[in-house]
């Protein structure tokens, strides 16, 4: 009896396993790879979807809890408060009477020149003096995105918030003046 074939089957089942395990742990590999880059944009998706949303008084109020942690502000932009310069707007916004100063690095969008447009402004709080229509302030915003509303369907999908036309007696409540602007 020839033992011969039965040998090189045996071999054949040796490198037929070691294939198999290389080929388990390429798809194990592969597999954690995947995980991980699944887990990286669920993460960054996360974190963009918990910045906090606040208006420009609550914002102000709540100064010492949101410390220098990103958030997303929101108020309509003191017409005759807007200056920019070397590729920094300097702007105030407002909302309930606060009022909060910003610096936002970038180019503003073109409807950013309509009078009281209401913006929404990524960015955190920077210690610095800064001089508002209310008043000297110890803060100020450092923005680098806005989003500024331009469509009807955002004023119906988030009646809440700020409208395009500030409403009448919009300022009435508030001890400060609103300097008009001459443009």
């Amino acid at each position: 009896m020839d033992l011969t074939p039965r040998h090189e089957v045996e071999e054949t089942e040796d490198v037929r396993q070691l294939i198999h395990r290389r080929r388990r742990w390429a798809i194990l590999a592969i597999s954690v790879v995947l995980i991980a880059a699944l887990a990286f944009v669920t993460a960054q998706g996360l974190r963009n979807a918990t910045l906090f949303f606040r208006n420009v008084d609550e914002a102000i109020d709540q100064r010492a809890d949101l410390g220098t942690s990103r958030f997303r502000i929101q108020g309509r932009v003191i017409p005759s408060s807007v200056q920019g310069e070397a590729g920094v707007t300097t702007f105030q916004i407002v909302h309930e009477c606060a009022v909060a100063a910003v610096r936002h690095t970038g180019d503003p969008p073109e409807l950013f020149e309509s009078p009281w447009i209401p913006v929404v402004l990524e960015g955190r709080w920077v210690e610095g003096e800064s001089k508002t229509v209310a008043g000297a302030d110890s803060h100020y915003f450092r923005s680098d995105r806005m989003l500024v509303k331009h469509t009807n369907e955002y004023a119906s999908a988030n009646e809440g918030r700020v409208s395009e036309k500030p409403p009448a007696g919009f300022l009435d409540d508030c001890s400060f003046e609103v300097p008009v602007d001459s443009s």
